[in-house]
């Protein structure tokens, strides 16, 4: 079974009793469950996340195919860095539903498969890289700076503010940040403020210039490209499709 989050995800995590994840869960990272593992899971809010069965046949049969490029397995557990890829083909994995029965199954099969050979390729780099990778924040120094994203989305922030949340200098707070989120630090302040701004879209009637300014944009310009960026189309078309008012 493999999990895919499709949001920001607080969540501890347990295979057999053994905590294996305990924080936050990036849209784009993953979790592979084999068979006979009992997994637990303790939620902390909101949680969006794609299930995905895959049989063991076909993870063999990807697995054969790429033993000629190094060892290919797939291990349990939390991946460690979010995977842009990941999160784009399981909300295309989404889609499938959407189509005719028989072109629908043909449709999930090649997008799961594509799944099950990124996650392959991952582990097989990860296990034949000598790079030497940053170590990421100390659990305490990741949620002091979380916190301080999300209570100042409306506010200007800087990198030597989450530094200072968290204790550290900008330098090792960026390389450290990274290593626990797979996300610079502006990255993650955008996505957080896109996030922040879809829930205004969707529940208040707030103009998109008004939305913008409440999320720390100082142009709907900006913001309106930056939605686009992490969402795939405007806020005006987005939020038509959530069948909301103007």
């Amino acid at each position: 079974m493999i999990g895919i989050a499709l949001r920001r995800i607080d969540i501890q995590l347990s295979f057999c009793g053994r905590v294996v994840q305990d924080g936050v869960l990036m849209p784009g990272m993953s979790v592979v469950n084999a068979p006979g593992l009992v997994i637990d899971g303790l939620l902390r809010g909101p949680t969006d996340v794609l299930h995905l069965h895959i049989p063991n046949e076909i993870i063999a049969e990807c697995g054969r195919y790429m033993e000629s490029r190094g060892t290919a397995e797939l291990p349990s557990g939390p991946s460690s860095a979010r995977d842009p890829a990941i999160e784009r083909l399981g909300m295309a994995l989404l889609e499938a539903d959407e189509f005719g029965s028989a072109f629908g199954s043909l449709y999930a099969d090649s997008i799961s498969i594509a799944i099950v050979t990124r996650l392959l390729d991952t582990a097989r780099k990860r296990n034949h890289s000598e790079r030497p990778k940053a170590s990421g924040l100390a659990k305490w120094r990741l949620k002091r700076a979380l916190d301080y994203i999300d209570g100042n989305l409306g506010e200007a922030v800087s990198l030597a503010d989450l530094a200072s949340a968290a204790g550290l200098t900008r330098m090792h707070f960026a390389a450290q940040f990274r290593g626990a989120t797979g996300l610079r630090p502006h990255d993650y302040l955008l996505r957080r403020r896109i996030e922040r701004a879809q829930t205004m879209l969707r529940y208040s009637n707030n103009s998109i210039l008004d939305v913008a300014l409440q999320v720390g944009f100082q142009t709907q310009a900006h913001f309106t490209s930056t939605f686009r960026r992490f969402v795939g189309e405007p806020p005006n078309a987005w939020r038509r499709a959530q069948n909301i008012g103007p």
